[in-house]
């Protein structure tokens, strides 16, 4: 990741879930990344419910993330979980085509989420042909006890925190159920484990050296 950080212009592609899960999962390297010079994909698989809401929301958060969105299903609403893995990873294999990222993030398969570990395979499958760096975070709030034992790594996001929190609160209609001051609280603890003010984890799962 500090390679991708030096190499000016990068390629970064996040795959979520749903809307809202990169924006609290990994909203802070991804603004960072941003802000440094990369270019970054936001992939959102699929809108559960209430589809032209969520998906509007999807455009705020990923604006304020100075990312590209993609979502793979927007014609009609489904749940991760209704789409066969074949059919899944040939969508993700056409979209690392298209990107040809350095860096991917994607959820971790240790998230207890059923659809986030689905997201999580097939990023693995569809990447098993493609030089990049991988890393995998966890948006799962009842994970976050979890951190210290799955985070391999950490991000610095002190100048990009209120940047993630903006993000986050651009999906009003999930507010009620995001806790935007727990997501500040986890950073601020996630940083005291690694020495910055504000930080996430990630777990590695790939990295060139």
């Amino acid at each position: 990741m500090n390679r991708l950080l030096e190499e000016k212009g990068g390629r970064v592609l996040a795959f979520g879930a749903h809307p809202d899960d990169l924006e609290v999962g990994a909203g802070g390297l991804l603004a960072r990344l941003a802000a440094e010079g990369a270019s970054v994909t936001m992939a959102v698989v699929s809108i559960p419910n209430n589809a032209e809401q969520r998906k509007a929301e999807a455009m705020a958060g990923a604006d304020v993330l100075d990312s590209d969105l993609f979502i793979l299903y927007e014609d009609k609403p489904c749940r991760v979980e209704d789409i066969p893995m074949h059919e899944l990873v040939r969508r993700f294999d056409n979209i690392i085509g298209d990107v040809r990222p350095d860096l991917v993030i994607t959820h971790s398969a240790h998230d207890l989420h059923w659809d986030h570990s689905l997201v999580n395979r097939a990023t693995v499958s569809a990447l098993r042909r493609t030089p990049c760096d991988l890393l995998a975070f966890l948006s799962s709030p009842e994970m976050n006890a979890q951190t210290r034992a799955i985070g391999q790594c950490f991000a610095d996001i002190t100048k990009t925190i209120d940047t993630k929190i903006a993000a986050i609160s651009a999906h009003r209609s999930q507010c009620p159920k995001l806790d935007l001051e727990s997501s500040r609280d986890l950073a601020r603890a996630t940083g005291r484990m690694s020495g910055y003010e504000y930080a996430e984890a990630y777990e590695v799962l790939r990295v060139r050296l």
